[in-house]
């Protein structure tokens, strides 16, 4: 669904159209909150329409919050392809390949596992199995996505988003954000989602702080 230039805005308006926004629209949608994904090119226009889509479930251990945010992340993928019936997702052994860089042919025999090149390889080490690493189509999950949040509600407005609007606080001590201008229109919401990925810099002097990631 396409939201008209006057149409009202839903208590949550998500700003870009990626994986990030969708699974934010989603989840919201699953709780029976509305909302508004706004993106200049439309649902999955760039990076998360055509990466690799590649999932491991341990690789982030190291770091014990992170590490169990990864897992349920790995998880919850694996869920959302159950839902809404991926045909992409799957799981599958992952290899690190070693090589000199001279991309010469092996004077022996193929190293075993590795038959399927033999330039310039010198070694090979597992980094993963179907218990730890997955794959899916990043365009078919984030499609799949929208397509649910849309079937509950949800709206999306093609549009560049210019600035953020902000209100006085009720005791007036702070302001706070209370929606965004759109191609020179003002789009009020209750709440506003960043998932803009490496563009919300843009935002940077809107906001007055630094954008993570």
């Amino acid at each position: 669904a396409v939201v008209a230039s006057d149409a009202p805005a839903p208590p949550v308006l998500i700003l870009g159209g990626g994986i990030v926004g969708v699974s934010v629209a989603y989840h919201l949608a699953l709780r029976g909150v509305r909302s508004t994904v706004v993106d200049q090119a439309g649902i999955a226009s760039c990076a998360s329409g055509k990466a690799g889509g590649f999932l491991a479930r341990d690789w982030n251990d190291r770091d014990p919050g992170l590490g169990a945010l990864t897992r349920k992340s790995f998880d919850m993928h694996e869920e959302v392809a159950k839902t809404l019936g991926l045909a992409s997702y799957r799981r599958f052994k992952c290899r690190h390949v070693q090589v000199d860089g001279s991309g010469a042919k092996a004077s022996g025999a193929k190293l075993k596992n590795l038959e399927w090149t033999d330039l310039g390889v010198r070694g090979d080490e597992l980094m993963g199995d179907e218990s730890t690493i997955a794959q899916v189509h990043p365009k078919e999950l984030t499609d799949a996505l929208w397509a649910s949040a849309a079937d509950r509600g949800s709206e999306f407005r093609l549009g560049r988003v210019e600035r953020l609007v902000y209100d006085e606080s009720k005791d007036g001590s702070t302001k706070v954000v209370s929606g965004a201008f759109i191609d020179g229109s003002h789009v009020p919401a209750e709440k506003v989602v960043l998932c803009m990925g490496p563009w919300g810099s843009v935002l940077e002097p809107l906001l007055g702080c630094r954008m993570l990631g």
